[in-house]
């Protein structure tokens, strides 16, 4: 088995004429463009529209070759090289992007007389809804150029610090990652000593990172003022597609199910052995027994038998993912930790990267990364400016993976192995749903105080314990809430994805609500679940649940997904009270 994902289907190397051509090819089509008399007519609507299409394909390619090089060797020079020169290089052409979107936002002429065009339709009004929110040309262009010494820099340096930062754990030096995955450890007393060494951790790097986020923050109120937005929460549902409407359902649907949450966290504290709310360091210990474990020949097996029994595209897809080396598995030194999937609708394929273990938990990770890919077919072949979805549904095909694959887990699993599966599945959904809101609630009201003052290190402490008090309640041990989840969360500190929590909650709960229906009444489910994935790029997110008849602005959909999550949790609690 190649120890690597394959790359060649994009391009043959770095220095490959294809590469070099195409690298060059961004500046010639962008200097097409500003040569062209921009008219409000058909003929010239369908001219600007065939550059961008061009000008975005090869970016995204572009791009693509370079994000999955750095994955998985992030020394490379080459690498670090052409990624730093596409983004000084896209800088210089804010002006000019600004210039298009400003034209296609103002046209006139109506573009559903022509059959090519009328496939833009979605894509021209999110234009037009956009151009009260484009500033002028010249403006655009030095905030692009701004950002590379503001919000960025300040981004980079949280990542910076926050990779860099150590700790002497049991006589040997931690990063700040290796002594958070602490947290995963069976040993109760490690991670007890990793929680309080980590909080230790932040000592010597919190007031830097207080400046970054703070600036970060101030840079968003800012622009979004200046972009005509009430507020960043504004701006970000704008470019989520999503209405405040949903927004709140979502919210208050959850609300009404934190006392579940918190009953859970306290039963899992009386299986560790203790009365009262859930200590935060064990918010991840595993209850239960499992010592199942899979090569990757086996995972590949496993899924492929299990996807078999909801869709052929599925198999056929997967399997081609597997059999054609698409999927980059093991760590080594300079790899990327976690795992993503990258679709490259421009060839028709996706790419995968993880680090895989031999547990089942990197199985529906290897699954879930998979759900992506299956996303990307259904969208594939729309037209080129018909590629992108919303963060809230890019979670739909992901997440609806993991279901069906911890269904079919459930199904297997002797009794001991069913206790440690539903605890590990249910604190998941606990933190896409308890922990999530926590995050939300503590970004909002970052956003607000900043309006009028600077917030140091203390008072950023006091916001995230006063959101966690307002989530997880008593049902986590009020001594132990952490105070610097807003110093290791590298969400908070881009300045183009504020907000960047709302979406996992969206997703999970979507997905999970999705997979409800489907358990309920198969027959019919596929074709409509493709249709949904088709619509997500071409839709705002309330328009594409429609194809489901999901009313996302009301809170009977959100409540039936939260009531399954319910109904597992007091099987759990049932189970391991014998």
């Amino acid at each position: 088995m190649e120890q690597q994902y394959s790359l060649v289907e994009i391009y043959p190397s770095y220095d490959s004429d294809e590469f070099q051509n195409d690298f060059k090819k961004i500046d010639t089509l962008l200097l097409d463009f500003e040569k062209l008399n921009l008219e409000d007519n058909i003929e010239c609507v369908k001219k600007v529209i065939k550059i961008l299409e061009e000008v975005n394909t090869t970016i995204y390619r572009v791009f693509s070759f370079i994000e999955l090089n750095q994955a998985i060797n992030t020394t490379d020079e080459k690498t670090t090289y052409y990624s730093n020169n596409l983004s000084a290089k896209l800088s210089n052409y804010a002006k000019t992007f600004t210039k298009m979107d400003n034209f296609l936002g103002g046209i006139t002429v109506d573009i559903t007389k022509d059959d090519y065009l009328k496939e833009y339709e979605y894509f021209f009004k999110t234009k037009k809804d956009a151009l009260k929110h484009i500033l002028p040309e010249d403006i655009e262009e030095v905030i692009a150029k701004m950002k590379l010494s503001s919000s960025n820099a300040w981004e980079f340096m949280f990542n910076f610090l926050t990779s860099k930062a150590s700790i002497e754990f049991n006589g040997e030096e931690k990063t700040l990652s290796e002594i958070r995955n602490l947290a995963y450890s069976p040993d109760a007393n490690v991670r007890k000593e990793a929680f309080y060494k980590e909080l230790k951790l932040y000592d010597s790097i919190k007031d830097s990172i207080a400046f970054s986020l703070n600036n970060i923050k101030q840079e968003v109120n800012t622009t979004s003022k200046m972009r005509g937005f009430e507020s960043a929460l504004e701006e970000s549902l704008h470019n989520a597609r999503l209405k405040e409407e949903t927004l709140k359902a979502l919210w208050s649907s959850i609300e009404d199910y934190l006392p579940h949450f918190r009953r859970f966290f306290k039963h899992k504290a009386k299986l560790l052995g203790y009365e009262g709310g859930l200590k935060f360091y064990d918010l991840f210990a595993s209850i239960g027994e499992s010592d199942r474990t899979f090569t990757v020949e086996e995972a590949q097996e496993f899924l492929l038998k299990h996807f078999a029994t909801f869709s052929d595209d599925m198999v056929k897809m997967v399997k081609g993912a597997f059999d054609n080396n698409y999927v980059d598995y093991f760590p080594k030194k300079g790899k990327v930790g976690g795992a993503f999937c990258s679709n490259l609708p421009f060839i028709k394929q996706s790419r995968v990267m993880m680090n895989f273990d031999g547990s089942l938990s990197s199985v529906l990770t290897l699954a879930h990364e998979l759900g992506h890919a299956y996303h990307g077919l259904h969208v594939e072949n729309h037209l080129p400016l018909n590629w992108d979805y919303s963060m809230p549904v890019a979670e739909t095909a992901s997440i609806f993976n993991e279901n069906l694959i911890m269904s079919a887990s459930l199904k297997e699993a002797n009794e001991k192995e069913k206790i440690t599966l539903m605890e590990s599945q249910i604190s998941d959904c606990a933190q896409i749903t308890v922990d999530i809101y926590s995050r939300f609630l503590f970004e909002k009201e970052v956003f607000e105080r900043k309006l009028d003052h600077f917030m140091m290190s203390e008072e950023l402490e006091e916001i995230m314990r006063n959101a966690q008090k307002q989530t997880y309640g008593d049902g986590l041990d009020e001594e132990t809430y952490h105070p610097f989840m807003w110093a290791c969360k590298p969400h908070y500190y881009s300045a183009g994805f504020s907000y960047y929590n709302y979406p996992y909650s969206f997703g999970g709960l979507f997905s999970r609500g999705l997979y409800a229906i489907y358990r309920e009444n198969p027959n019919g489910f596929v074709e409509k679940y493709q249709e949904l994935l088709r619509a997500t790029t071409i839709n705002t997110c309330e328009d594409v649940a429609k194809v489901m008849d999901i009313d996302l602005t009301k809170k009977d959909f959100w409540l039936k997904s939260l009531e399954s999550i319910k109904v597992q949790i007091d099987e759990f609690i049932e189970l391991t009270s014998k």
